[in-house]
């Protein structure tokens, strides 16, 4: 009986481990419980009106809880495009350093881990000589790199890098010193595959993202 037991124990102890939902580093469990807990210091709502504020207090756990808690959010929409967005790069381009802070600061009220956008508001800022606002904005980007930087090393697909949306490759290679050289490969529906111009400083041929999660909003 005892024997039987034990068995039984360790049966449950590995369908718990097959049904928790752990991609790389990130466990989506946890988070999903953690920022649904009105009580917890990581309860969504109350991250998300201090991110919207850029608190610099905002720690390390904190941001992954936001980015990745963001998944799980209704209104998550990796693949939503955006006409603003788009004309951020030419305001870029003649340099209307405030409209691209006022309509970024739009694109983010509904997008708003959107790094591409925060990046340029940050660089506006540095633009117009305001430092303050310029370190703000750079903190809360910092702070979403890191929590993607510490998901996975992308050296293989058990330690991909876990993205909340695609467009995020661009900017992590970028933040690494990495270049891409051809085609993104997208592998067992799971995977994007980006081969990497050598040599490079992390001695790297490709890099492995793990895309599960917008691919499964996508369906």
């Amino acid at each position: 009986m005892k024997r039987f037991l034990l068995l039984f124990t360790f049966c449950l102890l590995v369908l718990a481990q097959t049904q928790a939902q752990t991609i790389s580093k990130v466990n989506f469990d946890a988070i999903k419980k953690a920022i649904a807990a009105p009580k917890s210091k990581l309860y969504f709502p109350n991250l998300l009106k201090r991110y919207h504020a850029n608190d610099p207090s905002l720690t390390d756990e904190e941001y992954k809880h936001l980015y990745y808690g963001w998944t799980l959010q209704p209104g998550y929409s990796p693949y939503k495009g955006n006409d603003k967005a788009d004309a951020l790069n030419e305001m870029l381009l003649f340099e209307r350093f405030p409209e691209i802070v006022t309509t970024g600061k739009k694109i983010l009220a509904t997008d708003p881990f959107n790094m591409d956008v925060i990046y340029l508001i940050h660089m506006a800022y540095g633009e117009l000589n305001n430092q303050v606002e310029s370190r703000k904005w750079l903190v809360k980007f910092d702070g979403l790199m890191q929590a993607i930087k510490a998901s996975g090393n992308g050296r293989a697909p058990e330690t991909a890098v876990v993205l909340a949306a695609p467009r995020d490759e661009y900017m992590f290679l970028t933040v690494v010193g990495l270049r891409q050289d051809g085609p993104v490969q997208t592998v067992n529906n799971k995977y994007h595959v980006v081969k990497l111009k050598s040599p490079n400083k992390l001695n790297l041929t490709e890099v492995y993202f793990n895309i599960e999660k917008p691919l499964t909003k996508k369906k």
